[in-house]
């Protein structure tokens, strides 16, 4: 099974990598491994607290790698986009759609994730984050949108110029907001894609969240300044109750020594046992929440 993903959630790269500017292709573009490889860890870094918090880019390739068909039923409507009037909900729908836009993107569906694309450009606007992306991006997705690997660059861009934008401008409970958002519809993709086609890899990364949730909730607490968001929280400890009864073991393997490079590579795998039970309730909890947030 993997370790936990950690970074700023696609959510926010993906809404603000119009950020990115350039005029031409990216045909061979270098790709780090953070970016793609769902067993890569990265860090957001809320003032001097560090969350982990996995990216829906990568849940989303590891949904493909895992070979979970595609469902397009299962993203959030783009008809709502209208109906989510406060910031709150701007910003935790902000993270739906930017997931939702990374997994049509995994899934080279790109004449839907240009509608997504669009849908996301208009929730940005009414949070006043314009001046956190280039207009030219439109035309640059246009022309990559055929091109998995380069639309990884984009957003691996996008990370970074979008954190740095929010919690420059003092924006950092939209920030949380917007990742919280994400990690719900990445679960709830997650969950429903491996009821519908079951998968130990998913499982397994589904299982590996018990930390990432407790990490949320923190991340909830400490920027819920005026109590708006008591019933979020209340709802993720709840969704806690059931994590907390998956057991997670690590069973350590031989490690791996490369002599041409001098470097060894500690290696271990895990062992998750959760009861079909527990698994079920935690889907009914996560489809729940999510139905909530979108609403």
């Amino acid at each position: 099974m993997n370790k936990l993903l950690t970074t700023f959630t696609i959510s926010t790269g993906i809404v603000l990598m119009i950020s990115s500017c350039g005029t031409e292709e990216e045909k061979k573009p270098e790709i780090s491994k953070e970016v793609i490889d769902p067993n890569s860890s990265l860090n957001a870094k809320f003032d001097d607290k560090i969350f982990s918090i996995p990216s829906p880019m990568q849940m989303a390739v590891l949904l493909e790698e895992s070979k979970s068909p595609y469902n397009e039923l299962l993203l959030n409507d783009l008809d709502r986009v209208g109906d989510y009037t406060s910031e709150y909900k701007k910003a935790l729908n902000l993270g739906v759609y930017g997931t939702d836009l990374g997994y049509v993107s995994i899934y080279k569906q790109n004449s839907i994730a240009l509608k997504y694309l669009s849908t996301i450009e208009k929730l940005t606007s009414k949070l006043g984050l314009e001046g956190a992306f280039d207009k030219d991006f439109m035309s640059r997705f246009e022309r990559n949108s055929t091109n998995k690997d380069s639309m990884m660059v984009i957003v691996s861009d996008a990370f970074k110029k979008s954190d740095n934008f929010l919690k420059s401008n003092n924006r950092k409970s939209v920030s949380a907001l917007i990742l919280v958002g994400g990690w719900i519809e990445s679960m709830y993709l997650a969950c429903n894609l491996n009821t519908e086609h079951a998968n130990q890899k998913i499982l397994d990364r589904i299982a590996e969240q018990t930390e990432t949730l407790n990490t949320i909730i923190e991340l909830l607490t400490d920027y819920n300044k005026k109590g708006e968001w008591d019933e979020l929280i209340t709802d993720m400890e709840g969704l806690k109750f059931y994590f907390d009864q998956i057991t997670i073991e690590y069973e350590f393997m031989e490690p791996l020594t490369n002599a041409k490079t001098k470097t060894t590579t500690l290696r271990h795998k895990t062992v998750v046992s959760v009861d079909s039970n527990t698994l079920n309730f935690i889907n009914q909890k996560i489809e729940s929440i999510r139905g909530k947030v979108i609403e």
